[in-house]
């Protein structure tokens, strides 16, 4: 690289972008790209139904519906966020 060449940077905070996915629009994606309708229907349903619980002190907090965002450390989400 020589000394009048622009360099850029970016910066992609992954976690975010896992978090902030609206399943709508994922579902979207899936259906512009002609992702099979039996593929689409299998991922719909892996994504569907998501609970969560989270540590509050020494104890579990109760079940609560994920609506947005992909699960972390799953084997989906590396190609969901690719697609987006």
């Amino acid at each position: 690289m020589g000394i009048n060449e622009a360099m850029h940077q970016l910066f992609i905070d992954f976690k975010k972008v896992y978090d902030s996915i609206r399943m709508g629009v994922l579902y979207n994606i899936l259906i512009e790209f002609l992702i099979p309708k039996k593929l689409e229907r299998l991922i719909k349903m892996c994504m569907a139904a998501t609970y969560s619980r989270v540590p509050v002190g020494k104890n579990l907090s109760d079940r609560f519906p994920i609506r947005n965002g992909l699960k972390h450390r799953d084997a989906l989400s590396p190609l969901f966020s690719a697609l987006l």
